[in-house]
């Protein structure tokens, strides 16, 4: 290929030189010139040339940016990864890992690596939030102010895990009321429900029961921004054409906002919650205050939501019978107010559950510090964007998770490998910006599964025909069809 370029570029030159050159032919042979000149350019001096891929994506990120804008890029890295080991190249300044070592390298030592400006797209009402600072010194500051709330001492120590244990009552009683439960809406009525509770109770919402909290659940996780959000990024001359002609539903909302902004002007917040925390840091100023909140809320809902449907549809499947019934069992051995956390099988369901749908299963992507860094053997330098992505990282490696698209609990209970298995283990991020609401999540996710398997099996209903395949959004993955509907059947009956 390079060859067949180079002597193409020789007699563009010999034209260039040649005195019988028509001074109308000048244009054309300058624009010829520069079309041959930019791909040897990009062949030869890409800063991820020496990394495997496809030799195209040394000459553009046009392909990794169309496999974004169709739902396609998690699955292309991944495949890319498969063909050519745990180094990919994605693009001529971009580059994903599959190694533990690359995931303690890019995201813990140091502090990790700083964020690139994609997470800007996440920004609340134009305002820099926790998720959003791209700057380590402004993360650092906004993170001490209420990191402790969500530590596990202090969600398992607190009642709003009260809250939690009556959502999830809630969320049981409702559904096994309904002959066919449609799971995706209730479950992230119940994300939704508790994560307010941790934001502004006693003003939480209250989901479940319907109204227009359960319309906010609506605008939350049946949006279609995928597309929106990759051309803003990209290209945002190309949004307002693409506007004009297509009208993709986007996340959140004029009803969350409002019900954001009226919750935290109430005041008299019980002390646990992050209102309370906030408002006592006057000088921050209201608006980033629930601008915070509101992030909180956009992703706690997804976190709990996504990936208790991904495993109670799975759990509900004939051939998980057994694995149902032993969940069930454990769980009937303790009440709801006891030590859900130190019960081994729950864990290991839960751990699997992360590990096959994880909040988040695409590129996390961070930029290479001044001076370059070495990733798994390869020098990159600085600026290069630099990533993993959980959907690879737990399932790459055959020998850490054996029969990898396979769900399987018990790999969770087994000494050996248990440690290159933690260290592969990426549903929340790692380091100082893993998810700063994964014990929350874990919570939920714990009081949940007991209220339902310490007292129903599940079964798919007879009238449940969504797809429930992976569907890629921005960042994150929802089932495809956004139903799920299932039939609660009494253990005791």
């Amino acid at each position: 290929m390079l060859t067949i370029i180079l002597s193409s570029s020789q007699k563009v030159m010999q034209a260039w030189v040649s005195p019988t050159l028509s001074p109308s032919m000048l244009p054309a042979a300058v624009i010829l010139l520069a079309f041959v000149i930019w791909p040897i350019y990009r062949l030869a001096f890409s800063p991820t040339r020496k990394l495997p891929g496809p030799w195209y994506t040394k000459l553009a990120s046009f392909f990794m940016q169309y496999h974004a804008f169709k739902g396609t890029k998690r699955l292309w890295i991944h495949n890319l990864h498969l063909k050519y080991g745990n180094v990919v190249r994605l693009a001529p300044h971009e580059a994903s890992f599959a190694s533990a070592a690359a995931v303690a390298e890019i995201y813990t030592s140091g502090g990790g690596y700083a964020k690139t400006d994609l997470y800007s797209l996440f920004k609340q009402e134009g305002h820099t939030n926790l998720f959003t600072a791209l700057d380590k010194k402004d993360h650092n500051e906004k993170k001490r102010r209420f990191a402790d709330l969500y530590s596990n001492t202090s969600i398992l120590g607190s009642c709003v895990l009260d809250s939690i244990r009556d959502r999830a009552e809630t969320f049981t009683s409702a559904c096994s009321e309904i002959a066919s439960a449609d799971i995706y809406l209730y479950l992230h009525c119940y994300a939704l429900d508790c994560v307010t509770a941790a934001l502004f109770h006693p003003y939480g919402t209250q989901s479940i029961e319907g109204g227009s909290d359960k319309e906010m659940v609506r605008c939350l996780s049946y949006h279609d921004s995928r597309r929106a959000m990759v051309l803003q990024h990209y290209h945002p001359w190309i949004l307002y054409f693409y506007n004009m002609f297509f009208r993709d539903v986007s996340k959140g909302g004029p009803l969350i906002h409002n019900y954001a902004w009226t919750s935290m002007r109430k005041g008299n917040h019980s002390d646990f919650t992050l209102a309370a925390r906030l408002l006592e840091y006057p000088k921050i100023g209201l608006s980033n205050m629930v601008a915070e909140c509101l992030d909180h809320i956009g992703a706690g809902i997804d976190t709990t939501g996504d990936t208790l449907c991904f495993l109670m549809w799975e759990l509900s499947q004939p051939y998980n019978m057994k694995r149902m019934e032993r969940l069930s069992k454990e769980l009937r051995t303790t009440k709801a107010d006891g030590r859900l956390e130190n019960l081994p099988y729950l864990s290991a369901v839960i751990q699997e559950a992360l590990r096959l749908w994880a909040p988040g299963t695409l590129p996390l992507p961070r930029y290479v510090p001044n001076g370059g860094r070495v990733i798994d053997g390869y020098f990159l330098q600085a600026k290069v964007i630099v990533s993993c992505q959980s959907y690879t990282l737990h399932r790459f490696d055959s020998t850490a998770f054996e029969d990898p698209d396979t769900f399987l609990p018990e790999r969770w209970l087994e000494d050996e490998g248990s440690t290159e298995r933690q260290r592969l283990f990426f549903a929340f991020g790692s380091g100082a910006r893993t998810c700063i609401g994964k014990y929350l999540a874990l919570a939920e996710m714990r009081a949940l599964l007991y209220s339902v398997y310490s007292q129903f099996r599940t079964r798919p209903a007879d009238d449940m025909h969504a797809s429930m395949k992976l569907s890629d959004q921005f960042i994150t993955s929802r089932p495809e069809g956004m139903c799920c509907k299932l039939a609660f059947e009494r253990l005791d009956s």
